[in-house]
């Protein structure tokens, strides 16, 4: 029997979880940092908070026996993608990291920036009001605009105060259609969208913005840590199958 230990936080890390906890030979621990209050969660072990860093999660690997590491984080979880692979680099423990694809720009078409900081240069010019669908933890970058209007949209209310001037808040629980982003974008006078590439099939603000003709400022997918990455829930399959 493998334990395997997902780092997740994401629908895709829940279905991963549930997909190899029903295959035979493999004992999946789910692995939240606990920062949503009422988070999905699959029928398998769940561990809950952080590791105290790489030297921490080095540390879990050798006390818990963990023989196999799935990083399902977020694509802009840089920070625990790279905890990840120095523990597991220390503790001798085979990692792979699930990321869906990023968005292809040759259909909908956008504007591609690297980092927050540019995204805000990028919206002078843009239009006034703004649909900042990139949750709420990035929003320091925005904090300047202050001629500038913000919705935001967030699962639950955020911990520590938006740190926009003029916003609104948002809160609901994807997944959302198309039909429903399209209806939030007409209502609120949505003039430009800033998003991130999660990746997967364009999601409904994607496809709405273009619909509408809205202009889209899209932050690009951060690079990842060395090492094996795959992308999809067969793929990782495969790959705890040829390290088992």
């Amino acid at each position: 029997m493998k334990r395997v230990l997902i780092l997740g936080g994401t629908s895709d890390a829940r279905a991963l979880a549930s997909s190899v906890s029903d295959l035979p030979n493999y004992e999946v621990i789910y692995s939240l940092a606990g920062k949503t209050r009422k988070p999905g969660l699959p029928a398998c072990e769940v561990r809950t908070g952080g590791f105290g860093g790489a030297e921490g999660l080095a540390a879990y690997l050798a006390e818990a026996s963990i023989d196999l590491v799935v990083d399902a984080t977020h694509p802009f979880a840089q920070t625990m993608a790279s905890h990840a692979a120095d523990a597991c680099l220390v503790a001798n423990t085979a990692r792979v990291k699930f990321c869906r694809p990023a968005w292809p720009s040759d259909e909908l078409g956008w504007i591609s920036v690297k980092t927050y900081q540019e995204a805000a240069a990028k919206l002078s010019a843009l239009g006034d009001r703004v649909f900042l669908s990139i949750g709420t933890k990035d929003l320091d970058a925005f904090s300047a605009l202050a001629d500038k209007w913000f919705l935001i949209r967030a699962v639950e209310q955020p911990a520590l105060p938006i740190p926009l001037i003029n916003h609104a808040l948002l809160l609901e629980r994807g997944p959302f259609d198309a039909a429903h982003d399209r209806t939030i974008m007409v209502t609120y006078q949505i003039d430009v969208l800033v998003s991130k590439n999660s990746g997967g099939t364009p999601v409904g603000k994607i496809q709405a913005a273009h619909h509408l003709n809205i202009p889209i400022i899209m932050i690009e997918q951060p690079g990842m840590p060395a090492g094996d990455v795959v992308s999809s829930i067969n793929d990782v399959v495969g790959w705890l199958e040829a390290h088992s």
